[in-house]
């Protein structure tokens, strides 16, 4: 009685988009908007994926020692490919193996809520002072990857039975299964207590009900070239909350799925939250040579060294990435990942990076959970956070004019010019041994380059 597709096709998913802008005096203009937008399915991209039934491989061996072929390209597989199975063998599919599946009704596809409101106000000097807020809502977004949502985690009640979870009871699959660990004939009881005791394990792939919610103060201010001069200085205040973050940031640090049986609390400070962000940068033609205010009647020779330079630069200063703290998994529920237990003390600590790389944040706050137990912890802390980004890159052009139609640019650029330190993330497993302590970098040194550009 199913159809053909993998997934029911989804009619509904309209995308309406309203937008107005509302001059309100000469220099002063109100912008709004609001729309939905759809993103991409990785179950699109995926398409059958896992052990579905439908789907086989033959191995290619051709050259069992390593030396002398014994098949060759020709006739790649002399006994056959291997069939595919389909739902032949009904309910006996799979059994004794773990297998990933993606689950059928779960079939929403991801999309954004988005709105702003802005209020631009000319001022006088060129300058554009822009204010806006800016929110988004994500829903039925991708909620794990491949492996991160095992169908066959114990529930907590499960789990209470503790250390009678490793009782060994007479296996109802025994002969029934020929290999893995379901074929013995007892197994533990924590086999037969999953909800499906058939399978080893169910990885959910590519589930969806993913949850985010984004809140942010932008403004802007940009002073518009004039006079060789042009600057832009923006700030962005923010917070971002979500379920589950499954593009982690740039230090790969993100809190995996620990209960399946309550994702209300995987909600958190996402991952990928930047709280605040500043951007300073500008452009300025320095007033000095042939057709400037400075050095208009120069000679060639004077105006080659003196005329036609231009700075740049850029400067950013951001705070870094929410943590995530995990353990041993002693749980036995068959999660991808535990946390550890926090005791309700703040961990952050305030004093300079530099003084506490072997203990960025106060490791004592945190323990081992109790096997069978989950940790308490939450999926990230808001509150530590990884070594925020300084960075400076400035450059200097010197234009030289060869012809009428054709110059010369020289470039110095230096990229990180203080040469700044930007340490990586601590080691955020507590049972590693190194719990809290930094040892990379997360940015690079100091670098300079220097090219000839020309323009013709």
């Amino acid at each position: 009685g199913s159809g053909r597709r993998q997934y029911s096709r989804a009619l509904s998913d309209w995308a309406p988009r309203f937008g107005f802008a509302y001059q309100v005096t000469k220099n002063t203009v109100l912008r709004g908007g609001y729309g939905i937008f759809y993103g991409p399915s990785y179950r699109e991209a995926g398409a059958t994926i896992g052990n579905q039934g439908f789907s086989s491989a033959t191995s290619y061996v051709g050259s069992p020692n390593g030396l002398t072929p014994s098949i060759y390209i020709g006739n790649p597989f002399p006994n056959g490919l291997n069939p595919i199975v389909g739902s032949s063998q009904g309910l006996l599919s799979g059994i004794g193996s773990t297998f990933e599946t993606p689950i059928t009704g779960d079939n929403h596809v991801p999309y954004m809520e988005n709105w702003d409101f802005e209020i631009q106000r000319q001022l006088p000097g060129n300058l554009l002072v822009d204010a806006s807020y800016v929110g988004s809502h994500g829903v039925h977004l991708n909620e794990s990857g491949e492996n991160d949502f095992n169908l066959n985690q114990l529930s907590p009640q499960s789990l209470a039975l503790g250390t009678k979870l490793q009782q060994s009871v007479p296996n109802p699959f025994f002969g029934l299964i020929a290999t893995g660990p379901l074929a013995a004939a007892t197994v533990p009881e924590s086999y037969l207590l999953a909800p499906y005791p058939q399978f080893t394990g169910i990885e959910a792939s590519y589930m969806t009900g993913g949850y985010s919610i984004y809140h942010a103060f932008q403004m802007k201010i940009e002073k518009r070239f004039s006079q060789g001069l042009s600057a832009l200085v923006s700030f962005t205040g923010q917070k971002l909350i979500d379920e589950y973050a499954i593009v982690s940031n740039v230090g790969h640090n993100t809190g995996g799925i620990q209960n399946i049986y309550d994702l209300k609390a995987e909600r958190g400070v996402s991952s990928n939250d930047i709280s605040r962000t500043l951007v300073v940068s500008g452009v300025y033609s320095l007033p000095f040579g042939r057709g400037q205010r400075f050095g208009t009647n120069w000679n060639r020779g004077l105006n080659s060294v003196l005329g036609g330079w231009q700075a740049n630069g850029i400067a950013t200063n951001q705070t870094g990435f929410p943590l995530s703290p995990t353990t041993q998994n002693t749980s036995a529920a068959g999660g991808n990942v535990l946390r550890p237990n926090v005791n309700g003390q703040d961990p952050a600590l305030n004093t300079p990076i530099g003084s506490r790389l072997g203990g960025y944040f106060n490791t004592s706050v945190f323990s081992q959970p109790a096997p069978f137990t989950f940790g308490n912890a939450g999926r990230t802390l808001p509150n530590v956070r990884s070594e925020g980004a300084q960075n400076i890159d400035f450059s200097l052009f010197k234009s030289f004019e060869v012809k009428e139609r054709f110059s010369v640019q020289f470039r110095a650029e230096a990229f990180n010019l203080l040469n700044q330190v930007v340490f990586g993330i601590p080691n955020m497993v507590l049972s590693s041994g190194q719990f809290g302590v930094v040892s990379t970098q997360s940015n690079t040194p100091r670098s300079l380059q220097f090219a000839l550009k020309l323009l013709f």
